[in-house]
């Protein structure tokens, strides 16, 4: 067998065949960093952050030639949890590592919901947190020497404890380094850092006082990248082994099923390997049912054999849930287990003769499990590797299953009457089964829409961006800028389409200053579509319809929002306010609306108790 590729060995180097640009032998500390990012991640080309005290002398190396030659820029949100979204929806739409920066403390702190919320979702963020000084901490030692932004002891007598917070982020990230006045030893804890998030496609943090950023070091190490993911091979003979006898297991049960199927599921994509899905998935015969999970949406769903979401009692219907648990094997590939992608934990892969649930961190074959990741964190293949080892070792003609008529899911009509009144969701769901095209990126808040996800059909390749495990309302604005600059950063003109929520967007709505602030490097600007129900709706369906928790000040001017952020309409946006369905048919009437460069905002005015029906058999049966 030859050797596994295995795409991010955290061991095996790559010396460059050729010196990087005219970097001196010695540059600053902040200057490696940066440009060890930008390896890391070689599409990346903004970082986020917000300047404090502690942390400018790190981000004024952001604007030294050796960075900016990287096109590499830095962009402010206008806050920290605003900046941690960004980050995580800048992640998700370039396909790897991305960077927000903040201050000791206030700045930190205010991150952590919107890091936690990439930790839950598998975004691989790097959180640099610029720190008290090395000097600040050793005078504290001979005595209390209180800072701003580093909260007192609870002894008086005592002096503060500088790594007080650092604890609150170790249960939201996978690691976490301090740097101090050890050059060589902190140029392994920039690497570690960066391998151990790109490994688990989760965030870590990067502690650097304000002291360090300036530091000379020796700029060789940059020669070394150990980030070019193509080109490695491990020679462990113990990975080989397992993944060819996974390889096999996989294989052989799936060459006598009679009624297989396919469940594509979130983390193949999170952890980058949609190519190896793509491939793998394009090799297998029509005879294999295919399925995604309802937060996946990673399959082309034009395909023949795609049937539709399955969502356990959530499914997109009920033919396409028996037509999944009447499978005699199921094959579940990258498992993101959570109530909100398994229909409150409806769904069921034990319905079957045979079930295989690929995760990145075990396989399991019915009862026995292969432990993928090992004691030391290190895993022996990834998804990635497994995929590659399956599409080469397939042999189609030894497939038992043959082609079938099968139930294949077509969206119906959500909305069949006309409302004078409002703009029902079952409509909008229309809409978008209507107008969405291949290759476009979807951005959806956590609110009663999303729910309406398996009603949803996906052309090729559309991209799916929500968060509606972790569920941290306003998250989709911020991400959407995110997001947005992403797409710009690569270069694309795939289409970015956001559906928001009024009450969610409340928390965050500053965020839309920053697409004016920034309209000179977004060309390609998103079509933001903003439900108006007054309040929080899918709350009311939970609990409480009419009391005052579940209300908002539903006066905001949505429309004109972007000209008091200083957007000029008709020039970087446009705005529109429609209120019913009629005004709904004729302003989407013929073609889909063209963003044309401008940012388009569409206020929709919705039903103060509407919500897709699916919320309704979902979640308020009592």
């Amino acid at each position: 067998m030859a050797p596994i590729q295995t795409s991010l060995s955290p061991t095996t180097s790559i010396v460059q065949d050729q010196p990087i640009g005219n970097i001196p032998n010695q540059i600053a500390l902040g200057e490696y960093i940066f440009y060890r990012i930008s390896q890391a991640n070689p599409k990346l080309k903004t970082i986020f952050g917000i300047p404090g005290d502690f942390n400018v002398d790190l981000l004024e190396h952001v604007y030294s030639p050796i960075i900016t030659d990287q096109n590499i820029k830095l962009v402010n949100t206008c806050n920290e949890l605003n900046g941690a979204y960004a980050a995580d929806g800048y992640s998700r739409a370039i396909g790897g590592l991305s960077v927000f920066i903040s201050t000791f403390g206030v700045g930190e702190l205010s991150a952590i919901n919107g890091i936690a919320g990439a930790f839950a979702e598998y975004s691989p963020v790097l959180h640099i947190v610029g720190t008290t000084s090395i000097k600040d901490r050793l005078r504290g030692e001979s005595g209390i020497y209180n800072i701003h932004h580093l909260v007192p002891n609870h002894d008086a007598l005592k002096g503060p404890n500088h790594d007080v917070y650092k604890s609150m982020v170790d249960g939201v990230s996978v690691i976490q380094e301090s740097l101090d006045y050890d050059v060589t030893n902190n140029l392994k804890k920039i690497d570690n850092v960066l391998k151990k998030i790109i490994q688990e496609s989760r965030p870590g943090y990067l502690f650097i006082p304000c002291d360090v950023p300036n530091f000379m070091v020796e700029s060789n190490k940059l020669f070394i990248n150990e980030f070019n993911t193509d080109t490695k091979y491990t020679n462990s003979a113990l990975a080989m082994e397992v993944l060819e006898d996974v390889t096999d297991a996989i294989l052989n049960k799936l060459y006598v099923a009679q009624n297989p199927a396919l469940f594509s599921d979130c983390l193949t994509t999170r952890f980058g390997y949609q190519n190896q899905l793509d491939k793998f998935i394009n090799k297998l015969p029509e005879s294999i049912k295919l399925f995604s999970s309802n937060l996946a949406r990673n399959l082309d769903e034009e395909k023949p054999n795609y049937v539709g979401v399955y969502n356990g009692r959530g499914s997109s219907d009920e033919g396409v849930k028996v037509e999944f648990e009447t499978s005699d094997l199921i094959l579940v590939l990258g498992l993101f287990d959570n109530e909100m992608n398994s229909g409150g934990h409806s769904t069921n892969f034990a319905c079957t003769k045979n079930s295989i649930i690929v995760h990145p961190d075990f396989v399991k074959i019915n009862n026995h499990v292969y432990h993928i990741k090992q004691n030391d964190g290190d895993r022996l293949f990834t998804i990635g590797d497994l995929l590659n080892s399956l599409t080469d070792a397939l042999d189609v003609s030894k497939i038992s299953a043959k082609s079938k008529q099968i139930h294949k899911f077509n969206p119906p009509s959500q909305c069949t009457s006309s409302n004078p009144d409002f703009i029902p969701q079952g409509k909008i769901i229309d809409h978008f089964n209507t107008i969405l095209q291949p290759n476009d990126l979807l951005i959806l808040e956590t609110m009663s829409f999303v729910f309406a996800l398996p009603d949803l059909k996906f052309p090729s390749k559309v991209q799916l961006l929500t968060s509606p495990f972790y569920g941290s309302i306003g998250y989709a604005v911020p991400a959407a800028f995110g997001a947005t600059l992403a797409v710009n950063d690569l270069g694309s003109n795939r289409r970015i389409m956001v559906v928001q929520g009024d009450g969610a967007a409340q928390m965050t709505a500053q965020e839309l200053s920053s697409y004016v602030r920034y309209q000179d490097v977004l060309p390609n600007m998103p079509q933001i579509y903003l439900v108006n129900n007054d309040g929080y709706s899918i709350e009311r369906k939970i609990r409480g319809p009419t009391r005052s928790y579940n209300d908002i000040n539903g006066k905001w001017k949505w429309s004109e929002l972007l000209a008091v952020f200083g957007g000029v309409k008709g020039k970087m946006f446009d705005s529109f306010v429609i209120q019913n369905t009629e005004e709904f048919d004729t302003f989407f009437s013929g073609k889909p609306k063209q963003a044309n460069g401008k940012l388009q905002f569409y206020e929709l005015i919705a039903g103060k108790f509407d919500v897709p029906q699916r919320v309704d058999n979902m979640m308020c049966k009592n």
